[in-house]
């Protein structure tokens, strides 16, 4: 077979004016390119009309031409041609034709914008002319298997079945007359970096000798795959594209300040910027960020850092690469997101950096050497690239206002009249207002009924966990307003705190008093008196009222007798505590906030820093705070000021003790007899747990008897009541009901 009729064997000239419309048509010629250059290179030795056999007589499985003889020079300079280190001037026309084939129907089917996906990672990496050959070479194995014996034959090595750096560099030599600068297949180039898997090094091979192994992700992009790489999809995913039928219409400030960053910064040619968007988790702040990209074409690749770091740390830079491989790949803009805090409080009441930060700064000095235009999503403010070349903004993102909370629970409970109500009370994501709305939904549905106040509440308990940890345990407020029986004027006060849960997003930001205090937001109340007057059961009470939850704080968790660390658990405390929908609970707090003394020693100096820090703590949370105590003079006098409601519970009068013993009573209580509460309740000044106490054990007694609850059974539990703190009581003590 002659040389000039080497290219109509592997093409079929009058493919020439039909443009590619698939990515298997440009495949197929690539890889008919591939061999036919392998055809030549073979034949070189001895290059003659006659030394290159037709195609079908050398192997159609092969597609080349291969004879024993040919071993030790394959790749030697055809001398005998007097060509030098080149093919001959007919060989490079059949290469040359071979090209224009190609290139030819390639620019056909631009005009119905295909594009093949090997071109398109050749232009989107920016491959230079040798990385572009080596990629050919590396996908070929991939494409068929045939090319392993190839390979194994021209490296005389069984064990290279792929192509080596070595090999790449000396066939683009030889069949394109030019000397390949093996630079450009170092590891830090494109192909190798991001498009070939990074081989284990051997101590015995060399650069030149590491082979070109394209990785899974890119082999199956080039052949119509295009899902994120299974070494990545525990810490990446493609967030959702902004849906403007769900837009709900708030902060279009932000949105229109990151939208134009984005603009001016990430669509530059080359960018390099970072956009930091900050505050708590769920508030939209990738949200946020997949909305600057609405319009764009571009999606959102949301990348978990830190289960990336404390997962692969040991190898991050691959893994950041193949996070680049994946942007490029998906047509994505990288978003970074980092949910954790990296302060903690040190010894002295302090913050210090915590020990991920040093981590997570290595990480982020990586990222900006490989990414121009980045997002940045974190807890708190970042000053991770101040010191790097890229330009760094952060944009802040607060916990919604109760107004703008409203417009989510109207947008998800439409046609619900008292959302007002529920956007003031639950200090909510946008996110968990749409599940929890869901899920209301979807109980009145089962109860065939509408959704209601109380089932919207049971929906948001569902969708609460204690955040708190140890730091406080959970309590099931079950009372309600006619479970407790205190004074009119103690009933008055706690509906005004409750009033100021509800009508705090009018007050604050619809009549604009949030202006004049922008600090100390939260409600703190003190409720003080004797044991056993009501007030735990008030503060169920007033849990239970406004549907959030109650969390007694447990203060042997947060006291500690080493130095500074009742400081770190305070702290620790209220950054769990902020922004959740949640009601503070301090029993005994005279424990916590009780007076400062005079600085005797190192003991006394420490405790008063104690206090004054849970003064700071108290003054910058902004929930809702109640504190319980027996002795209201213990407490420091810098607490009262930051406390709005002071409300005294004292032992009930005569009344009101009758309503309590009648109330507690349950309704199905076996009774055998009238008994006489009116004139229990005049004449044993009791507390309403005291009561509660002495109708449980009367009804025990009922029981052990198999009768009903009598006069004399809660007479019985009377005194043991009062033997209990010193006092005994005889019959006479009971009037006509002890005779």
């Amino acid at each position: 077979m002659e040389i000039k009729k080497l290219y109509d064997s592997f093409f079929n000239i009058g493919d020439l004016l039909i443009p590619y419309t698939n990515d298997d048509e440009v495949l197929k010629d690539l890889f008919s390119y591939l061999d036919l250059c392998f055809t030549l290179v073979t034949g070189a030795r001895g290059l003659s009309a006659e030394s290159i056999p037709v195609r079908e007589q050398t192997g159609s499985a092969l597609g080349m031409s291969v004879a024993s003889g040919d071993l030790g020079e394959l790749l030697m300079s055809a001398r005998n041609n007097g060509n030098g280190d080149r093919l001959s001037e007919d060989a490079m026309d059949q290469i040359e034709n071979a090209f224009f084939h190609i290139e030819r129907r390639k620019k056909l089917g631009f005009g119905s914008d295909f594009v093949s996906r090997f071109d398109t990672v050749c232009v989107m990496f920016g491959l230079s002319e040798l990385e572009r050959f080596s990629l050919l070479l590396a996908l070929s194995v991939e494409y068929d298997r045939k090319y392993e014996a190839v390979y194994t034959y021209l490296h005389n090595n069984t064990s290279d079945y792929c192509p080596t750096k070595w090999l790449a560099v000396k066939l683009y030599g030889y069949i394109f007359g030019e000397k390949g600068d093996r630079a450009a297949l170092t590891a830090d180039s494109p192909l190798c970096r991001f498009l070939c898997d990074r081989e284990q090094k051997r101590r015995e091979r060399p650069e030149s000798a590491q082979r070109l192994m394209l990785s899974a992700r890119v082999s199956a992009y080039i052949f119509g795959r295009n899902e994120i790489a299974a070494g990545l999809q525990e810490y990446c995913r493609i967030y959702p594209r902004f849906d403007p039928e769900g837009f709900v219409e708030i902060r279009e400030d932000k949105f229109r300040f990151v939208n134009d960053l984005f603009a001016d910064k990430a669509l530059k040619e080359d960018p390099h910027f970072v956009l930091n968007i900050y505050g708590p988790a769920g508030v939209g702040r990738r949200y946020t960020a997949a909305r600057a990209l609405s319009g764009t074409g571009l999606s959102m690749l949301d990348i978990d850092l830190y289960k990336l770091i404390n997962s692969q740390y040991d190898d991050i830079g691959r893994y950041i690469d193949m996070i680049y491989t994946e942007t490029v790949l998906l047509g994505a803009v990288p978003c970074f997101t980092f949910g954790e805090a990296l302060t903690e409080s040190d010894n002295e009441g302090g913050t210090r950096r915590s020990p991920i930060a040093a981590k997570l700064k290595r990480t982020a000095d990586h990222i900006v050497s490989v990414f121009g235009f980045f997002f940045w999503i974190t807890a708190e403010k970042s000053d991770m690239f101040i010191d790097t070349r890229s330009q760094f903004i952060s944009v802040e993102l607060p916990m919604l206002t109760a107004n703008e909370r409203k417009k989510f629970w109207d947008r998800r409970l439409e046609g619900y009249a008292d959302t007002a109500v529920f956007a003031n009370q639950y200090i909510l994501t946008p996110d968990s207002i749409g599940k929890a709305a869901v899920t209301a939904r979807d109980i009145a549905r089962l109860r065939g009924t509408a959704p209601d106040r109380g089932i919207i509440a049971e929906a948001v308990r569902l969708y609460t966990v204690n955040p708190l940890g140890s730091y406080a345990a959970k309590i099931n407020a079950v009372f309600t307003w006619d479970d407790l029986v205190v004074s009119d004027d103690q009933k008055r006060k706690m509906k005004m705190i409750c009033d100021q849960v509800k009508y705090r997003g009018v007050v604050n930001e619809d009549w604009g008093f949030a202006k004049k205090s922008p600090y100390g937001r939260g409600l703190c109340a003190l409720f003080y008196g004797s044991p056993g007057t009501g007030k735990t059961m008030a503060v169920q009470v007033m849990a239970n009222e406004l549907g959030v939850d109650l969390y007694r704080i447990d203060l042997s968790q947060l006291t500690s007798k080493y130095i500074g660390e009742t400081q770190k658990n305070i702290s620790a405390l209220f950054n769990k505590a902020k922004n959740i929908n949640a009601m503070l609970f301090f029993d005994e707090a005279d424990s916590m906030f009780a007076k400062r003394s005079e600085v005797k020693d190192a003991n006394d100096r420490y405790a008063n820093a104690d206090t004054a820090f849970l003064l700071q703590k108290l003054e910058d949370y902004e929930g809702i705070t109640i504190l319980a105590t027996n002795y209201v003079n213990n407490i420091d006098d810098a607490f009262k000021r930051r406390i709005k409601f002071m409300i005294n519970f004292v032992f009930p009068t005569p009344e009101v003790r009758l309503m309590l013993w009648k109330k507690i009573l349950p309704a199905s209580a076996r009774t055998d007899e009238q008994l006489d509460f009116d004139f229990f309740a005049e004449h044993f000044e009791l507390s309403g747990s005291n009561i509660k106490e002495i109708l449980t054990n009367a009804a025990f007694l009922a029981a052990s008897e198999n009768s009903g609850i009598c006069n004399r059974h809660i007479i019985e539990a009377i005194k043991l009541n009062f033997s209990k703190y010193g006092k005994t009581l005889t019959n006479s003590d009971f009037g006509y009901l002890g005779s």
